[in-house]
């Protein structure tokens, strides 16, 4: 199998488990499992860890394939790509900031959990819908800045090409998954935001 398909479906692989777990059918599993309130208390900062652990073994498992450059941008070019890229991650630390850094790592849950305090019953991890700061202009904002570092790169290799479009397609697909997911939670709330809001991308001036 050439390298750069393993890239595509290791990849692939990675991506339906991080959405699988977050299933309504998952979490009703979970629940079962272990408890209602040890489920909700542990969750986020579970899925969080998992999400990281395994990311960390797909850039180990895809550094140690062959691969092949492609392209190779340099001077001005490459460091405006690069400053791209820098501001796209610095975006992304302000959508976390502004859900919350503790809600969205689950860090909240987990300590209301340890100290016995009653825990949201929603399923909203993050907490109240949020609508503004960067998501008062696109509804995922943090997936299109995502999109902004994937595709900033002034190097690209067929490895690199198939991760690229890889993780922008399960980008797509993830805001799909996560709207439903929303609209679950916060209902009339969430559809009149999503109404009224691009998905990724700011819409111009009237």
């Amino acid at each position: 199998m050439p390298p750069p398909l393993r890239v595509f479906l290791a990849f692939g692989a990675y991506a339906a488990l991080h959405s699988l777990l977050l299933s309504e059918g998952a979490r009703a599993a979970g629940e079962a499992l272990v408890g209602r309130r040890v489920f909700r208390g542990w969750f986020r900062a579970a899925y969080v860890a998992q999400a990281v652990a395994l990311l960390a073994w797909f850039a180990v498992y895809a550094a140690s394939l062959p691969d092949r450059e492609l392209l190779r941008l340099g001077g001005v070019v490459a460091g405006g790509l690069w400053a791209l890229r820098l501001l796209a991650l610095a975006f992304i630390g302000w959508c976390v900031a502004r859900l919350g850094t503790g809600s969205f790592l689950g860090l909240s849950r987990l300590a209301a959990w340890r100290r016995g305090e009653p825990l949201p019953d929603d399923g909203a991890e993050a907490g109240p819908l949020v609508v503004s700061g960067p998501y008062r202009w696109v509804r995922h904002p943090m997936y299109a800045a995502g999109l902004v570092a994937l595709w900033a790169e002034p190097r690209w290799t067929a490895n690199g090409l198939a991760f690229a479009v890889a993780a922008s397609l399960y980008l797509w697909l993830g805001s799909v998954h996560e709207e439903r997911r929303l609209l679950t939670v916060y209902g009339a709330a969430y559809r009149r935001y999503r109404e009224a809001t691009p998905r990724f991308w700011p819409r111009g001036p009237a």
